[in-house]
């Protein structure tokens, strides 16, 4: 029996020529998901919501207070904004797919949900054959945000990307233990191969880096982020923070760009996702994007030892981090078949320069920081 999962690029493509979607690019093209393109149609919202099952998103924008956006204008800090996603949407009838924001945008803190028509849950696109109108819901948190929508020639500002199913993916305990015997999944720092994680069901914690260059502390401001750019100085966003007294305090309010102490790997012929911790480990939200794809941390010749997940953690409460505290669980799931070219080998990433500073970059629209 053919073997199902998440679909990789080649099938992706499949699909775009096939006319399934049309009017997205190669260029949205990732090893195992679709960057989702924004269109200039955009409204602000006097309350977020969900879709009724039947009901389209657009013929709930009267009873969500929607008002007309010009893209040119910041988003504001707390304001939900509704963004029209550019093509045209349908899928195969045992095809469904699930969203996750792009990870430069959860470091910028904005929150990024994605609406499908007749769909009653956030970043879904479900039941047989689904066709219709996608939407991206966003709110910034921390400070105002300018996006560009895509045009001819150029992407925009994509704020999430989906990927696609063609059935039950998840590893099961079997299948997870000996992807941690062979290949490995978690290793340390050394490269060492973590070989008896701590697991939860279908997926293994994570702990948070603690130390003396452990990450970025945003209180927020009155500074917009143009995501258009790539040169924006940090000091004006966030803060470096490090480890005292062998702890760290989150403050409630604030939030945190952090790393987890694991270097976690994915091979080729999976995926994974970060997904959320029970709350009786702490009253915090720990990630924004979440979704790791195939090849990372795998290197181009498949001897890497994984890499740091980077955490965006927003607590509710006043809460001390120790070092080795879980504040996160992975999950992996099976490819389809592995993507022509591993996430690794397919591009270079923003965010794993050598001789950057040890601890989680910012997003890629601010200067890169390297050891003095």
């Amino acid at each position: 029996m053919a073997r199902t999962g998440v679909l990789p690029k080649q099938t992706l493509r499949e699909l775009c020529s096939r006319g399934y979607i049309e009017d997205v690019g190669e260029g949205f093209l990732n090893p195992a998901s679709i960057d989702l393109p924004l269109s200039p149609e955009a409204y602000r919202l006097e309350r977020e919501f969900l879709v009724l099952p039947g009901r389209t998103v657009r013929s709930l924008l009267s009873e969500v207070g929607a008002t007309s956006h010009d893209l040119t204008h910041p988003l504001e800090v707390g304001v939900p904004y509704l963004i029209r996603i550019g093509g045209k949407w349908r899928l195969p009838d045992r095809v469904f797919g699930y969203a996750n924001p792009k990870s430069s945008i959860g470091r910028t803190f904005l929150l990024s949900r994605v609406l499908a028509d007749n769909v009653p849950m956030y970043d879904a696109l479900t039941g047989p054959g689904w066709a219709g109108e996608l939407w991206v819901l966003v709110r910034p948190e921390r400070f105002p945000v300018l996006v560009s929508p895509s045009t001819p020639g150029t992407p925009g500002t994509p704020l999430s990307q989906v990927r696609l199913f063609d059935g039950t993916s998840f590893l099961d305990p079997l299948g997870m233990d000996m992807a941690i015997e062979n290949p490995g999944l978690l290793f340390n720092s050394d490269g060492v191969r973590l070989p008896k994680p701590h697991r939860h069901a279908d997926s293994m914690f994570l702990s948070v880096l603690v130390g003396d260059a452990m990450g970025w502390e945003c209180r927020g401001t009155n500074c917009v982020l143009d995501l258009s750019m790539r040169s924006k100085n940090p000091a004006s966003f966030f803060e470096p923070i490090s480890m005292r007294d062998g702890a760290f305090d989150l403050r409630k309010g604030s939030a945190y760009i952090l790393a987890t102490a694991e270097h976690v790997m994915v091979p080729p012929e999976l995926s994974a996702e970060l997904r959320t911790i029970d709350p009786r480990f702490g009253d915090f939200r720990a990630h924004l994007a979440g979704y790791i794809d195939p090849g990372w941390g795998w290197g181009e010749d498949g001897k890497g030892c994984g890499r740091p997940i980077t955490l965006e953690v927003m607590p509710h409460e006043n809460l001390r981090l120790w070092p080795g505290q879980y504040v996160a669980r992975v999950r992996y799931e099976h490819m389809k078949e592995p993507p022509d070219l591993p996430y690794d080998a397919a591009s270079t990433s923003n965010y794993n320069v050598p001789g950057r500073a040890r601890g989680p970059a910012l997003a890629k629209y601010f200067e890169a920081e390297h050891d003095e």
